[in-house]
């Protein structure tokens, strides 16, 4: 089952090129670039166990470009693959003010046996699966009295304007690790493919929202035309999650569920130009 979110990554906040710097006290061999690194924030209390590898930041260097909060944070994962850390905890934001075009990041990074145990959202990737361990929320039984299983996954965009330069818009799909939940008897292979097409449609409508953004020449100084690409593109996803748990009847119609994958897998091959921002 699908649970519809909006992931309304709407800062208007301004772009300029970050100062990025870290501080590592402890050495660990570098990181493949593909892998996971997670970034908790500030008001994630999770007891991190692991090793304090040192600190980052992505600072104000100046009135350029390249500093949305989408930006840094990408940045930063960079920075701490290069340390071999692999969980990020942002200890610090200041959003774009009156002293700086920036999304302002500080942040601790930590080296931990396996990085999944703390996610909270997890971007949509080809190599990157749904498990039931992603599934961490409490089951709404009485809000969904139905569902054997429900996924919360969304997409947003985040636009960077900068006074001299026009900025990008961002478009980012994830799954919402705390907002998704299995019960018991829902925890089958069937099933969980099932939620995993709930994702790819978010995925294939990320993708479109990115080609009609692009198609429409949007870019940050433009964000009225980008809301209402975003409300048209989102609406129509939200219509054919709905159709595909109609038309599935929950994950149990097994031809039917196969149909959808093979369609799930063509659309996703017909937007892969737009996987990407």
């Amino acid at each position: 089952m699908k649970k519809i979110n909006v992931l309304l990554l709407v800062l208007l906040a301004f772009s300029c090129s970050p100062k990025l710097k870290s501080n590592v006290i402890t050495s660990f061999d570098a990181l493949d670039e593909n892998d996971l690194v997670v970034v908790l924030k500030i008001f994630d209390d999770q007891a991190i166990v692991g090793d304090l590898v040192g600190s980052v930041k992505a600072t104000d260097n100046g009135l350029s470009v390249n500093c949305t909060l989408y930006e840094n944070i990408n940045s930063l994962k960079k920075l701490a693959r290069q340390s071999g850390a692999n969980v990020i905890k942002i200890t610090r934001h200041k959003l774009p003010d009156k002293w700086s075009t920036c999304n302002r990041l500080w942040a601790n990074i930590y080296r931990v046996s396996d990085p999944k145990i703390y996610e909270t959202q997890i971007e949509w990737r080809e190599y990157r699966k749904l498990t039931w361990d992603d599934f961490k929320g409490k089951p709404d039984r009485e809000t969904y009295p139905n569902a054997l299983a429900l996924t919360n996954s969304g997409f947003g965009y985040e636009s960077g304007a900068n006074m001299f330069k026009e900025g990008k818009v961002y478009v980012q799909s994830v799954f919402n690790t705390n907002s998704s939940w299995v019960l018991p008897e829902g925890r089958t292979d069937y099933v969980l493919k099932h939620e995993q097409i709930h994702f790819d449609i978010t995925e294939i409508y990320s993708r479109k929202l990115r080609k009609e953004l692009a198609d429409a020449k949007v870019t940050s100084n433009d964000m009225l035309r980008a809301k209402t690409i975003f409300d048209r593109v989102f609406n129509e996803m939200q219509k054919r999650q709905e159709k595909y748990d109609r038309e599935t009847a929950r994950g149990d119609e097994k031809e039917t569920q196969e149909n959808w994958e093979a369609i799930v897998e063509i659309e996703l091959a017909k937007y892969e130009f737009y996987k990407s921002n």
